[in-house]
């Protein structure tokens, strides 16, 4: 099982990140490789959601649960219906206050691909090439992902006037 964890300092309150955070139906509109986000259920505490992704110029989608913690403004997610090359995947959204106008954004990742079948994951990678693969595809994502929440979250901060 393979742990990373990317950070970025957003120049906005942590509660203008959060409500970036929990919409997750906008992600399509701030991340570019997200096509589509469905809610299939949600309540106060969770949302299950499919989404559709171009993953290195191919479509793929998954069904992800998030655990919303509002207090701590943690939402911790893992995918309970994986892509194909994808054996596990969970992690966190923190945002953590630095102060009134400033936010510790962190993104944790949990992930390992699939146990290969006769050798192969998805039908064509060896065990190392998919872990590559999917490493290489997080490390790309979370710096995208991070950096795409913190201009929608600083986009919205000088609107609402909380920041210069």
């Amino acid at each position: 099982m393979r742990h990373t964890e990317h950070t970025v300092t957003i120049d906005a309150p942590a509660e203008i990140v959060w409500d970036v955070l929990v919409d997750v139906e906008g992600y399509a509109r701030i991340f570019p490789p997200t096509q589509e986000v469905t809610i299939l259920e949600e309540t106060g505490e969770y949302q299950i959601a499919r989404l559709v992704v171009d993953v290195n110029g191919q479509i793929q989608s998954w069904v992800s649960r998030r655990d919303i913690d509002v207090e701590r403004k943690v939402i911790a997610y893992r995918q309970l219906e994986t892509a194909p090359l994808m054996g596990h995947m969970g992690g966190e959204w923190r945002a953590l206050p630095l102060g009134d106008d400033r936010t510790q954004l962190v993104l944790t990742h949990d992930f390992c691909p699939r146990t290969p079948v006769d050798g192969k994951v998805a039908g064509k990678f060896t065990y190392e090439e998919a872990d590559e693969l999917l490493r290489a595809a997080v490390e790309r994502n979370s710096v995208a992902d991070l950096a795409a929440v913190k201009a929608a979250a600083e986009r919205q901060a000088v609107g609402a006037g909380r920041v210069s």
